[in-house]
């Protein structure tokens, strides 16, 4: 489910608790006045769930992969200790701010995409139409062209032989190993390993990832989720595959009683400053404000890449760019073009 849903669905039944309504009648209304989609479904099969006498806990857990498993854990909670409410308030909470690092990373990457393709567009006009006109200009005299305007010539005389197909091969070689091996964990971890060794990208993923992990799991913890229990399905709701693994290993440790310090730096390899904190957190009873402390410290890491990404690529993109152009006019135009011309005052 989409943090958008997962608001909307959090704000229904926020509603209804505080009026003190019934959940399945007030859901049944609210599918039927809703088009189709995932939410519509959801609204609707807990409606039914609900008339068939399950409890709310247990009817979400019924949606399976359309609900995350730590919506039934924490609303199971709620309902245990009497603050469903504020269990939901907490919810959509958590699902604003996983929204909010979804689009800071999302506008981070917007602009400097929008400069690269701005940049290989304009190169791409350069050298599949400018530098053509050169090449005709220096035939028609019969000059005798430099290597390396006889290269930048042969390219754009073929551009799409000497640009395009190395670029739809690498494309190609990519599409045929995603169909055959995306599903895989391997891919996925193998994926996520080139990604976070991107520089300033990786970061900002993993740091944007590790902040909705870590937040997850103190909210968990904070409605009294056993540790354990909490690590897994922090865990399942995690984007990063890398951590889903690690997470499930460190899972097992809390459960053999080893404290959670231990377990984040040797299995999740989380910084020491973060391991130390969670492990002190532990130790005075006080791990979920601890662990809301760790999420704020890595959504700030985040806010920080995403800043030094919309100010630092784009002038970086456009300085590349520019000394192409340059070097492709000076060395590779520009030179025989001045050798004509002393040719022709002579």
């Amino acid at each position: 489910m989409k943090p958008d849903d997962l608001i909307a669905l959090n704000d229904e039944l926020a509603a209804m608790a505080r009026a003190g309504l019934p959940l399945d009648q007030g859901l049944a209304a609210l599918a039927k006045e809703m088009g189709h989609g995932r939410l519509q479904q959801v609204t609707a099969g807990l409606a039914a769930d609900l008339r068939a006498g399950r409890t709310l806990p247990e009817a979400l857990d019924r949606q399976g992969k359309r609900v995350p498993p730590f919506y039934a854990g924490l609303v199971e909670a709620g309902v245990r200790s009497g603050r469903v409410a504020e269990v939901l308030a907490t919810l959509t909470e958590y699902a604003r701010s996983l929204a909010n690092l979804r689009a800071l990373v999302i506008d981070a990457a917007l602009y400097p995409i929008v400069v690269l393709v701005l940049s290989c567009s304009i190169l791409g006009v350069v050298i599949g139409y400018l530098v053509p006109q050169y090449g005709t200009l220096f035939r028609e005299f019969g000059l005798q062209l430099p290597a390396v305007t006889q290269f930048v010539l042969t390219i754009s005389q073929q551009p799409a032989t000497y640009l395009l197909v190395p670029l739809l091969v690498v494309v190609g070689i990519y599409v045929l190993a995603y169909a055959f091996l995306g599903g895989t964990a391997r891919w996925r971890c193998a994926s996520a390993r080139m990604l976070y060794a991107t520089p300033i990208i990786g970061t900002l993923v993993r740091s944007a990832r590790m902040a909705a992990f870590t937040d997850l799991l103190a909210i968990l913890v904070d409605y009294g989720l056993p540790l354990p229990r909490a690590f897994r399905l922090a865990t399942e709701a995690s984007s990063d595959p890398l951590l889903s693994i690690a997470g499930l290993k460190a899972q097992k440790d809390l459960e053999a009683g080893q404290p959670l310090g231990p377990a984040l730096r040797q299995r999740l390899h989380v910084p020491e400053l973060i391991a130390w904190m969670s492990a002190v957190g532990e130790q005075r009873g006080e791990l979920g404000k601890t662990l809301h402390h760790v999420a704020e410290l890595y959504r700030h890491q985040a806010e920080r890449r995403a800043a030094l990404l919309r100010t630092v690529l784009p002038p970086f993109l456009i300085v590349i760019t520019a000394g192409i152009l340059v070097c492709l006019f000076v060395f590779a135009l520009m030179l025989p073009l001045v050798k004509l011309l002393e040719g022709l005052s002579q």
